[in-house]
């Protein structure tokens, strides 16, 4: 079958969260979709929660494919697994904790084709235990600006934001590094828009993110974790400068310091090291990026300055405040 899309959503320890998933995958109005679960050995009942669930829409049965790992190899390998497989024209990757609207896909599709796009993008919502928060791209229509606001931290970088062509993952090679499960969303989406012709954004929030941990606001709270978005960072680097040669430099130092910034959003002391230690030749570049908020710049020159009180106090103050009490 010629399938238009191919959703791909890893499998892993989501028990307590797929069903809400799938029946938004399944329920939505737009057909010609193949479902891609890619099982990474996970231990507990999700899987079984997908059979179930299905049961309700016995039409997709047909377009479900449940793939599996035989143990657990984490995120970036499970979303190569989904790409491999998959067959449809364009590719979409959700999460399985996550869920969307009911014309989310319709809506993108049908923008790609109406425009010959090879990648169609929405906006959010950042959904928290009690409330929720609108989320916006920034407006771009030439893909090369789009991979200029990705490196510069203007745009987001979640996958699922996004439709893409699958010849662009194909013609390219475009794969997330094994084993590199923190930054790999940033690392292959770079690669989609450098090789991207065309792409439009649809201004509507699409996608409900859940973010249900509220007491902290970054994964990125250990030596080990920015470990591993080093890799994504330095595959990228290769990647900007074999294609673009030095043209992109100070954006690549823009890139590396979005990519540590969540660091200095905790009170932890320990965190603010390792950013001093983590890309410590982007630092220069702290005060040029145009596109990031004064706030943001003065935490990362206090960082480099040692000011920790500076970080720690805005933490206290403003950002534990507004998601610790607002966002809850």
């Amino acid at each position: 079958m010629n399938y238009k899309i191919s959703i791909i959503i890893p499998v892993y320890r989501v028990e307590n969260y797929i069903s809400r998933c799938c029946r938004s995958l399944f329920g939505m109005r737009f057909q010609d979709v193949e479902y891609l679960f890619v099982d990474d050995a996970t231990p507990d009942g999700s899987i079984a929660v997908i059979e179930s669930v299905l049961n309700e829409y016995p039409h997709r049965k047909a377009h479900v494919k449940l793939l599996a790992h035989s143990q657990n190899m984490g995120v970036a390998c499970a979303r190569n697994t989904g790409i491999e497989a998959a067959i449809g024209e364009y590719i979409a990757f959700v999460d399985a904790d996550d869920w969307i609207e009911e014309d989310m896909f319709e809506k993108l599709y049908h923008r790609a084709k109406a425009g010959h796009l090879d990648i169609t993008g929405c906006n959010w919502y950042l959904e928290f235990e009690a409330s929720r928060r609108y989320m916006r791209q920034p407006v771009y229509e030439k893909a090369s600006d789009c991979l200029s606001a990705l490196l510069t931290g203007e745009m987001r970088w979640f996958l699922w934001a996004f439709l893409v062509r699958r010849d662009l993952y194909v013609k390219n090679n475009i794969r997330f590094l094994d084993g590199a499960n923190i930054g790999e969303d940033m690392a292959v989406l770079i690669q989609c828009f450098s090789f991207a012709r065309s792409y439009r954004h649809i201004p509507e929030a699409l996608y409900h993110y859940v973010k249900s941990n509220t007491a902290s606001m970054t994964a990125l709270d250990s030596k080990r974790q920015i470990e591993i978005v080093k890799r994504n960072v330095d595959a990228t680097v290769s990647f900007i400068r074999i294609r673009y040669q030095d043209s992109l430099e100070r954006e690549l130092d823009f890139l590396k310091l979005n990519v540590k910034f969540p660091l200095l959003i905790s009170d932890n002391t320990a965190n603010y090291e390792v950013w001093n230690t983590s890309f410590p030749e982007a630092n220069r570049s702290i005060w040029k990026n145009t596109k990031q908020p004064f706030r943001n710049k003065l935490l990362q020159w206090s960082a480099s300055h040692h000011y920790y009180w500076i970080v720690r106090g805005y933490y206290r103050l403003l950002f534990k405040f507004v998601y610790g009490i607002l966002y809850r």
